[in-house]
């Protein structure tokens, strides 16, 4: 959630520190800090808010200095103010921290009973002391930090400045990630490799455990147990280019109009082209004789895998069990030794998904990620890694990675209905043929826009919409629901159409807004029925159906292009974004920073 970032060379570095934390920006915007060494001594610049504010405070008072850490807060521990921003110093010590400490009262308490006075209520804070004091009792650097560090319980990334050492920075990560950049006179370090991607090409992921010392030659890594190690250099797939908005006036809307970029580039990833009939996925083992699937993921990421769970089920034959990854490992459910489990993450670095996979390889279990990110802990750690080419995704709300998810989880799906022989070469063709059809479907999808554009903004009137669907459709209403709420704030709720007279069609009532998915396909008539319950009470109901289906339907509806089981959420998938970003922009909504929330979550 929070954004580290640090820099050693032989340049003034506050404004390489202030560039890189803009462009973390998307990880946390509570308040942001930086500090460098200076002349023996720690300078540090701290403000509460965006960014700018950081930097319209550093060109008031200019910061000096070679080397130097900064942080963007998600707050935790503390609210959002200046008090509580990062870098937290402590005598020679400067710390910035993305995590969590799960033992902070107890290691709070045992620090004031030893009379320290803490000027902040975060957890951070008595990190810096913890290594003061062992730095102060004359241990190095480096073992100081290891000192420390063994006191703590939960997950940390941390870079950290000695003042009187202007020669390193040294940093440390369990549970959170964080990746260096070797440069021939310095070295960077981010908790997000995205934010390199300006100054370099190649960067060094550290391990669980490991302890690096960024020098103006270069880098030194030391594994867990202490020993020298050497991380292998991983060439980045995000350039600067890919950072900007390219003219549009938010990363959301971009990234939305991406998708037939991005789809069409995780669709040549995921297929081979082999007469069209390979799925291309060959290398995943067991989904023949496997006698369920599980399904592991959290928010967008686990309505992506309750998508693939329709298509896993019925074309495919394999059940599946679908899973809330925060939840998944406290229930104690037991594993079969040799079952396959399926991971679902965009940054790869998700905490609650991150720890069910570890849990699950330890209960025997084969592992299997769809994420976005190379570089990521769960696209190394897993047995198989199947990438999404969404490229870099900066807007808080997920679009383009949910749908190159989907891409990627059909190739699993119809690898499966191979393997299962369910799927003979001609329907394999047909299925990837279908596929196929994608870009071209999505880029006709945009052209709805200025009519999308006009629901959206009368949605912005509502105070709470109800979505309904059933089948895969059912996955789209709790997606398109969360989207509206992420980033307009409007109460938002998605529901399988068939549980209406189960309860929440109390909810409806003269003019409730009702967002309905209404493909023509073999659910049609008992959606149609659905609506006329909700129309009979009085609701408006928006229906975003094809050209099939909107002459059996009244009220306002929308006839998107026509898709086939494969294709059709993605179609709905892009129409509910475009909903939610032009509720959300006619109420004023920041909609790539939506309060309270943050891109990546990599604290439980």
């Amino acid at each position: 959630m929070c954004g580290i970032f640090g820099a050693i060379n032989h340049h003034s570095v506050a404004p390489d520190l202030i560039e890189g934390l803009a462009r973390l920006e998307y990880r946390g915007y509570d308040s942001a800090g930086v500090a460098t060494v200076v002349d023996g001594r720690i300078e540090r610049r701290r403000a509460a808010g965006p960014i700018q504010a950081l930097r319209d405070f550093v060109d008031g008072r200019p910061l000096g200095g070679h080397l130097g850490i900064a942080h963007t807060r998600w707050a935790t521990h503390g609210a959002a103010n200046e008090q509580n921003a990062h870098p937290h110093v402590v005598g020679r010590v400067a710390v910035v921290h993305n995590g969590i400490v799960e033992n902070f009262h107890e290691l709070r308490d045992q620090l004031r009973e030893a009379g320290v006075v803490f000027a902040s209520d975060t957890d951070t804070e008595l990190i810096a002391h913890l290594i003061a004091q062992a730095y102060d009792a004359g241990l190095s650097p480096r073992r100081a930090l290891r000192t420390a560090c063994a006191r703590i319980e939960g997950s940390y990334a941390l870079a950290v400045l000695f003042a009187d050492r202007d020669d390193r920075i040294l940093v440390t990560r369990r549970g959170s990630p964080l990746v260096l950049a070797p440069e021939k006179d310095g070295a960077w370090v981010s908790s997000d490799a995205l934010a390199l991607a300006p100054v370099t090409d190649v960067v060094m992921p550290l391990e669980e455990g490991d302890l690096g010392i960024l020098t103006r030659h270069g880098v030194l890594v030391f594994d867990a147990a202490g020993g020298p190690v050497e991380r292998p250099l991983r060439r980045l797939m995000t350039s600067r280019k890919d950072v900007g908005r390219d003219g549009f006036p938010h990363y959301m809307l971009k990234e939305i109009h991406q998708q037939p970029q991005t789809t069409r580039a995780t669709l040549e990833a995921c297929f081979e082209r082999r007469a069209g009939t390979s799925s291309g996925v060959a290398g995943i083992e067991g989904l023949a004789n496997a006698s369920h699937l599980a399904i592991i993921a959290c928010g967008t990421s686990r309505y992506a895998g309750m998508v693939a769970r329709e298509w896993f089920e019925r074309i495919a034959g394999l059940p599946v069990i679908l899973d809330i990854a925060s939840e998944m490992r406290h229930r104690e459910a037991p594993r079969m030794p040799g079952g396959l489990a399926l991971f679902i993450s965009q940054s790869g670095e998700t905490a609650d998904t991150l720890a069910a996979m570890r849990h699950c390889k330890a209960a025997g279990q084969r592992t299997l990620a769809v994420v976005n990110v190379p570089e990521s802990a769960m696209a190394r750690e897993a047995d198989h890694a199947l990438l999404t080419h969404a490229g870099p995704e900066i807007g808080v709300a997920s679009t383009k990675a949910f749908t190159a998810q989907l891409v990627a989880l059909a190739s699993i799906v119809l690898e499966a209905a191979r393997q299962r022989g369910r799927l003979d070469d001609a329907g394999l063709f047909a299925a990837v043929q279908q596929l196929s059809e994608l870009p071209a479907l999505l880029a006709e999808t945009l052209e709805y826009e200025p009519r999308l554009a006009e629901m959206g903004r009368a949605l912005a009137g509502h105070d709470r919409v109800l979505y309904l669907g059933r089948g895969a459709g059912h996955a789209l209403a709790l997606e398109g629901a969360l989207k509206l709420k992420e980033i307009s704030y409007i109460h938002a709720e998605g529901f399988a159409a068939g549980e209406l007279k189960h309860g929440p069609l109390a909810l409806v009532e003269e003019g409730t807004a009702v967002v309905a998915l209404c493909a023509s396909d073999r659910l049609f008539e008992k959606m149609r029925a659905s609506l006329q319950e909700v129309e009979a009470r009085g609701a408006r109901v928006l229906a975003l159906t094809d050209s099939q289906g909107a002459p059996r339907l009244t009220g306002e509806r929308l006839a998107l292009p026509t898709g086939g089981e494969l294709t059709r959420p993605f179609v709905d998938a892009l129409a509910l974004q475009l909903l939610a970003y032009h509720a959300a922009t006619a109420r004023g909504c920041d909609v790539d920073r939506p309060r309270n929330l943050a891109k990546s979550v990599t604290v439980e």
